[in-house]
C-alpha cells in the first residue's frame, strides 16, 4: 500500500511501553550492493546486524545488472604501477559532474563541498573496501583493465584501469546476481539476520531525537525492530513510484530498470523527519524501449548501446539529432531538447532505423549475449517491439500505428506527415558520412569508450569484420545504409536506471538535516539518498563503485556510535 494513500506517521516518538520485535547494533534496509557491504563489513568489526527488505528475493536492483564497479586505486590498478593522484581524481569528477562550476584552481573543483567530501572518502578507500571484500571472500573480481571512461577530457589523466567486474567460481566474468549471490552467501556465514518481505515505512526517534529503530509490515504484522546503534537505509530509488516521479522529474520518463521494488519508500520518512532532499530531479539515465516500458516489464533492461553500424536514430520530424554511440546517460539528455517555438519535446520519443544487413550482424548470439539492452532479437526470432517495413515508407506507418495505440503516454508526439521524405534525406546524409569515415554532424565513434562498446577493441566485436566490403570505414561504427528494404525500427524513450535524489549525507554517510548537522543514528547510500555526481554518470560502475565503499565506511563508523537510549522499552520475541 502506497503510503500516499495512508495518514500513518513516518516519524513515531518513542514510548516507554514499546515491545520491541528484535534488536540489533545495526538494522540495514535494502540487500543490494550498498546494503550488504555495509551489513558484512559491520558483521565483520563484531557488530550484530539485522537486514530487512521489501522483496521476497534479495539484491534489488543490484541482482539485475552487470555488477561493474569503477574502483579508483585499486590494487589491480597498483600492480600494473598505475597511481593515480587523487586530486586529478576528483578535478575528473568534478569536470564532468559540476561541468558550470567546475574551477581547476579552486580548493573543491568548483564543487559543493558535501560532494567533494564524499568523492575524496571514496576515493581514499575504495581500493581497501574491494581488498577486504576479497579477503572474506564476499566478492571476487576480474579487472578489465582496458575499459575506457565514459567521457574523453583532459582532466581524466587515468582514463582506464578502475574497473572491475564480478567473477564467478569458475573465473569466468559474472554478473550481479552472481555478486550478490556470494554476498548473501557471506552475510550467512556471519550470522547476519535477513528478514525478506519486511517493509519500513517509520522510524522510531527517542526524546534526544535520535533513530533508534524501525517500524514495518513483514507481510503478517507490524513489526517494530531496535537498533542499539544506527539505522542504516541502503534502499533504492523511486523510479517506480509515479507520483513521484511526475513531481520531482515532470513527467520527463516513462519507465526504468530498476527493481519494481524501488518505489521510494524512504521519502515519506525523510520528509517526516524534515530532511531537505537534493538532487531530486535527476537521475543515473538510460533509454529504454518504449512499449516495454509501458508494458511494465520486469525484466526491462536499458538500452546500454545502440547496437549497430547500418542504423541511425530521429525525431518525430525524421531528422537526425544526436550521436547515436554516445552512453546511455548522456544519450537519453537528447530526449529533453525543448523547442521553444513549437512548445513541445520533439526528440522526447525516438525512432531506430536500420537495414537487414544491420539486422543480421548484431542479431547473432554471441553479440546480444555479450551486450546488455540490445533491443535487435536473435536472428530468426522476433520481438513485439521491432517493427519491420519492407519500404521506408511501410515502416513510418508502423510508427504511427504504435503511437496511436499509446496516444496518451506519447507525451503529444506524432509523426510528422513528411517523415518519411524527410527520414529517406537523413539516411542519404548519413550515407555520405559513412561513406567518406566521419560524421561531421555528431562526430559518432570518436571516443575511446564508442568504439569499445562496438567491440572494436574487445571481445564485442562481431565475428564478421567485412573484410572484403568495399564500403568499409575509416570509423567502423558508421556503414550505409541499403537503398533498398526491408527496414526495421524500434521507438527508444527516456528512461532511468535508477533516480539519485535525496537527503544529503556527509563523508561518514551519515544523513544531514536542514544545518548539515548529522541526525544521530542515521545513515545513508545507495539511490536513496542524494549523490555526489551531480549530472554525471562518471563511467562503467559508478553506483558499484561507491556503494561497496560507502559500505566499508559507514560500518567503520557505526561501531564506534554509543548505543541510544530507549527508556524502558520491552524486547518481545528478540530476533523472533
Amino acid at each position: 500500500m502506497s503510503r500516499e494513500n495512508t495518514t500513518e506517521p513516518a516519524k513515531i516518538r518513542l514510548r516507554d511501553d514499546i515491545a520491541w520485535d528484535a534488536d540489533a547494533d545495526v538494522v540495514v534496509i535494502g540487500t543490494g550492493v550498498a546494503g550488504n557491504t555495509t551489513a558484512i563489513h559491520s558483521a565483520d568489526l563484531g557488530a550484530t546486524v539485522i537486514m530487512l527488505e521489501k522483496s521476497s528475493a534479495p539484491g534489488g536492483t543490484s541482482a539485475k545488472s552487470g555488477g561493474g564497479m569503477m574502483v579508483p586505486n585499486n590494487s589491480y590498478q597498483r600492480a600494473l604501477g598505475d597511481v593515480e593522484s587523487k586530486q586529478d581524481f576528483i578535478a575528473f569528477l568534478a569536470r564532468v559532474g559540476r561541468p558550470l562550476l567546475y574551477t581547476p584552481d579552486d580548493p573543491t573543483f568548483g564543487l559543493p563541498q558535501w560532494e567533494y567530501d564524499l568523492i575524496e572518502a571514496y576515493f581514499d578507500n575504495a581500493g581497501d573496501a574491494l581488498t577486504r571484500l576479497e579477503e572474506l571472500d564476499a566478492l571476487r573480481v576480474m579487472h578489465i583493465a582496458g575499459w575506457p571512461s565514459y567521457n574523453d577530457v583532459a582532466e581524466d589523466r587515468m582514463p582506464r584501469g578502475r574497473y572491475v567486474v564480478p567473477q564467478d567460481d569458475q573465473g569466468e566474468m559474472s554478473n550481479g546476481r552472481n555478486a550478490i549471490d556470494r554476498m548473501m552467501a557471506k552475510l550467512d556465514a556471519l550470522g547476519v539476520d535477513v528478514r525478506l518481505g519486511f517493509r519500513v515505512d517509520a522510524v522510531y526517534v527517542n526524546d534526544a531525537d535520535e533513530v533508534v529503530g524501525v517500524r514495518g509490515h513483514d507481510g503478517t504484522q507490524l513489526r517494530s525492530i531496535r537498533a542499539r546503534k544506527a539505522v542504516v537505509f541502503a534502499s533504492g530509488g523511486f523510479t517506480h513510484n509515479k507520483p513521484a516521479t511526475r513531481e520531482y522529474m515532470n513527467g520527463r520518463i516513462v519507465g526504468g530498470c530498476a527493481a519494481v521494488t524501488n518505489t521510494g519508500d524512504f521519502l515519506p520518512i525523510a520528509k517526516s523527519l524534515g530532511l531537505p532532499l537534493h538532487q531530486m530531479d535527476e537521475a543515473f539515465w538510460a533509454p529504454v524501449v518504449w512499449e516495454q516500458a509501458l508494458a511494465g516489464d520486469p525484466s526491462l533492461i536499458a538500452n546500454f548501446n545502440c547496437a549497430g553500424d547500418s542504423m541511425l536514430v530521429v525525431n518525430k520530424y525524421g531528422g537526425r539529432i544526436a550521436n547515436e554511440k554516445v552512453t546511455y546517460h548522456d544519450r537519453t539528455r537528447s530526449h529533453f531538447l525543448w523547442d521553444p517555438t513549437l512548445v513541445e519535446y520533439p526528440n522526447f520519443l525516438q525512432f531506430v532505423v536500420m537495414d537487414q544487413r544491420c539486422r543480421d550482424r548484431y542479431g547473432y548470439d554471441g553479440f546480444i549475449d555479450l551486450t546488455a539492452g540490445n533491443f535487435i532479437p536473435r536472428v530468426g526470432e522476433t520481438s513485439p517491439y521491432f517493427l519491420e517495413g519492407a519500404t521506408l515508407e511501410e515502416l513510418a506507418e508502423k510508427f504511427a500505428e504504435r503511437l496511436a495505440m499509446h496516444a496518451d503516454e506519447a507525451g503529444g508526439t506524432r509523426l510528422a506527415d513528411d517523415f518519411a521524405s524527410t527520414l529517406r534525406e537523413s539516411i542519404d546524409r548519413f550515407n555520405g558520412f559513412a561513406r567518406q569515415g566521419r560524421d561531421d554532424d555528431f562526430h559518432r565513434g570518436q571516443t575511446a569508450i564508442e568504439q569499445f562498446f562496438m567491440g572494436l577493441d574487445n571481445q564485442l566485436r562481431p565475428a564478421d569484420v567485412d573484410a572484403d566490403d568495399a564500403t568499409t570505414q575509416i570509423d567502423p561504427t558508421l556503414h550505409p545504409l541499403s537503398a533498398e528494404g526491408p527496414y526495421f525500427g524500434i521507438i527508444l524513450a527516456p528512461g532511468v536506471l535508477d533516480t539519485k535524489g535525496g537527503p544529503k549525507v556527509n563523508a561518514r554517510l551519515q544523513i544531514l538535516d536542514g544545518d548539515e548537522r548529522p541526525v544521530p543514528g542515521l545513515y545513508g547510500l545507495g539511490n536513496c539518498v542524494a549523490s555526489a555526481s551531480g549530472q554525471a554518470y562518471w563511467s562503467a560502475g559508478c553506483t558499484w563503485g561507491p556503494y561497496l565503499t560507502f559500505g566499508y565506511i559507514a560500518a567503520q563508523n557505526i561501531v564506534a556510535e554509543p548505543e541510544k537510549h530507549v527508556g524502558d522499552a520491552a524486547l518481545a520475541g528478540a530476533h523472533g
